[in-house]
């Protein structure tokens, strides 16, 4: 059996299941005493195979753990990624998961970490880290928001590293609040079964039905004139109902609840700002809301929620159209469970911006689009 049979069989498992995994995100990796294997960025883990993956150089990466990078986070990237290409083995257009350095960290030879809807219905709550301390209390690392890649990796290298020395391990399960959580194992059948008790532990005592999620198309007034204006931008469109957006969609209170991200995976296929069209808005405050949200944030809104009527969703083509709703809905779900924990909780506005402004992201969603497309 070929090396990496067990980690593509392992990434499918999860990455074909949108409970765990959604479009592009979410990595795996396998390793061996000199060599890891880690998700390209940007390739769905879903249909994922050996030429998905890069192999890197643990030599030249755990170089990378005590090196002094610049404190100018632009340029800090930019050594960070020259890193990462000098530690591959081999050629290829791909570039490496930009959290590589962490899945070369944990001890354990796999390592799967995904965004699952479930267990961000806690992370993106205001009661996560009392949460997960009840229910997992030390077989898991609990970590408060940091900013992706290197900034994290360094947060995770000093946390690991307590917790190796209290526990003599380092931990199977970290939860990243606003993030999702890493799981690692010696086998895969054994990150299986950690998946698995996770969800149990989550679902312990609480009520976690949901509106019936399932996205249906409806046809407005205020839609059509969207729709028409969006494609004087070159921009497709599609408009969809259903109960869990209706949840949303009620007014202007229930809609504040996801007006702003969760994860960096929101950010990076739907941005970061949405608009809310009160019921009965014409079409010349339609258009004034349309232009203002575009000199404001200088893009177009990718989702537009009409009161009492549903979502409006744009995109360039129908491919990433899809992959709006997809990201979109699990943010309404992830918003509607996390009530069961203390209610939402957003990503900051600099956390925000540190993503909107990342390269890294811009990549990996350049990566999926063209993938999609193919």
């Amino acid at each position: 059996m070929n090396k990496l049979d067990h980690l593509i069989e392992i990434s499918r498992h999860f990455g074909a299941n949108p409970d765990y995994v959604i479009a592009g995100g979410g990595n795996t990796s396998f390793k061996t005493a000199e060599t890891l294997w880690v998700k390209a960025s940007g390739i769905a883990l879903a249909d994922i195979d050996e030429q998905g993956f890069v192999a890197l150089s643990r030599e030249k990466l755990g170089q990378m753990e005590t090196r002094a990078y610049s404190p100018d986070p632009l340029q800090r990237e930019e050594e960070v990624k020259s890193d990462l290409r000098s530690a591959m083995i081999g050629a290829g257009g791909l570039r490496p998961s930009v959290e590589t350095s962490l899945h070369n960290l944990i001890e354990y030879p796999y390592i799967v970490h995904t965004h699952p809807t479930l267990v961000n219905a806690v992370m993106c709550a205001d009661n996560a880290g009392e949460e997960i301390a009840e229910r997992f209390g030390s077989e898991a690392l609990y970590v408060k928001y940091t900013d992706p890649g290197y900034t994290l990796f360094k947060k995770l290298q000093e946390r690991i590293a307590a917790y190796h020395n209290r526990h003599g391990r380092d931990p199977r399960i970290i939860f990243l609040q606003n993030h999702g959580v890493f799981v690692g194992a010696g086998t895969t059948e054994e990150v299986k079964a950690v998946y698995a008790n996770i969800f149990s532990r989550i679902r312990e005592g609480k009520n976690l039905a949901l509106p019936d999620p399932v996205a249906k198309a409806y046809v407005s007034p205020l839609a059509r004139d969207i729709a028409g204006w969006l494609a004087g931008r070159n921009l497709v469109s599609a408009s969809y109902t259903g109960e869990l957006i209706g949840h949303f969609c009620a007014g202007r209170e229930n809609f504040k609840k996801i007006s702003k991200p969760f994860t960096p995976d929101i950010i990076v296929y739907c941005k970061s700002n949405y608009l809310f069209l009160e019921k009965g808005a014409g079409s010349d405050s339609i258009r004034k809301a349309l232009d203002d949200f575009h000199r404001v944030y200088g893009c177009d809104p990718k989702v537009i929620v009409e009161e009492g009527g549903g979502l409006i969703l744009a995109e360039e083509d129908e491919s990433s159209l899809r992959t709006v709703l997809e990201v979109f809905t699990d943010m309404m779900k992830i918003s509607y469970l996390s009530e069961q924990f203390g209610g939402p909780h957003p990503m900051t506005d600099e956390q925000i911006r540190v993503i909107d402004q990342w390269e890294a992201e811009h990549y990996r969603r350049s990566v999926a689009r063209n993938r999609g497309r193919a």
